[in-house]
């Protein structure tokens, strides 16, 4: 089995992978999840082997039937037992290999929460709709959160705010 914590040991970090059926991307992903880290699959409906692919492939499956990405991360979650956990999208357009840099930054005390992005590899992958939408939603959280960059030191809400502006 792949990426299996040593017995009575901990997983240092849970990786958190909703999963809709994902069977075909499952080994690619699994194979790139940090040695020693656990995976936590979360089926959230799927039609397909996934669930059956992910535990053969040595991840704790979660089942989630709420549909829906949220739904299915906070069930991971709450599966999750780590010091540190991270969420990763299950249909390999994301490689777990890169998430040990993101969890260094938090354990160095570099960051409370660090998010990862996606990278377009060429021109015209996103299509408009979604490169709006993602600068409207960082350009949001930097404003709610008091970062003004992505490489502020440390990231926190300005003094008597709430992370959300709520106080």
């Amino acid at each position: 089995m792949i990426n299996e914590p040593h017995v009575n040991e901990p997983a240092p970090v849970d990786v958190v992978l909703p999963c809709l059926n994902e069977a075909a991307a499952l080994p690619w992903v699994m194979e790139r999840v940090p040695p020693g880290w656990r995976a936590i699959v979360v089926d959230n409906g799927s039609t397909d082997d996934s669930a059956a692919v992910a535990e053969k492939l040595g991840a704790v499956v979660v089942p989630e039937s709420r549909r829906g990405f949220g739904a299915a991360c906070h069930a991971g979650l709450s599966a999750a037992t780590a010091e540190y956990v991270c969420f990763c999208d299950c249909d390999a357009s994301l490689d777990p290999g890169l998430l040990p840099g993101l969890v260094d930054r938090v354990r160095r005390g570099e960051a409370d929460l660090v998010l990862g992005r996606r990278r377009p590899t060429r021109r015209g992958v996103w299509p408009p709709h979604a490169r709006v939408g993602n600068a409207a939603v960082a350009r949001m959280l930097r404003s709610r959160t008091g970062c003004g960059s992505a490489t502020s030191a440390r990231c926190a809400p300005p003094a008597g705010r709430g992370w959300w502006g709520s106080g």
